[in-house]
């Protein structure tokens, strides 16, 4: 399956600022909340149907902020502290969000300026997704 997904996404992935060693996973949820491509380990440890619960709910939390854009502005980013570990999800361009999960001592906020820095780009690929690309 094949998608115009904007080269800002993928260039998410091959920065080598952004991939660190307290950087566990970034990816990219589309609007379905399914995890289309991602990058680093599965640091999602429950069964798929958990997962997949997971991602759909940060899918609709996105989805249901957009609501409000007009009273209160853009969401920029949403940040969950879990355990030992940050999970910030970033709307994107398209729909889609993207996802990282970060060891909770890490910068967040340089990785989320970095990441933004990143989407701000207009130009646009088409990227070739073979069985969710992870």
């Amino acid at each position: 399956m094949s998608f115009l997904v904007p080269k800002n996404q993928k260039q998410v992935f091959q920065k080598d600022i952004i991939i660190k060693r307290d950087v566990e996973m970034i990816g990219i949820i589309n609007k379905r909340g399914r995890l289309t491509e991602s990058v680093g380990f599965d640091s999602l440890d429950m069964s798929e149907s958990k997962k997949e619960m997971f991602l759909m709910k940060i899918a609709l939390r996105t989805s249901m902020q957009n609501d409000f854009d007009e009273e209160l502005g853009k969401v920029n980013y949403c940040m969950t502290q879990r355990g030992d570990r940050k999970f910030i999800s970033i709307p994107a361009p398209n729909n889609n969000i993207i996802l990282a999960v970060i060891k909770n001592d890490s910068d967040h906020k340089k990785l989320i300026n970095n990441i933004i820095q990143t989407l701000n780009s207009d130009q646009f690929v088409d990227i070739l997704f073979k069985g969710g690309g992870h």
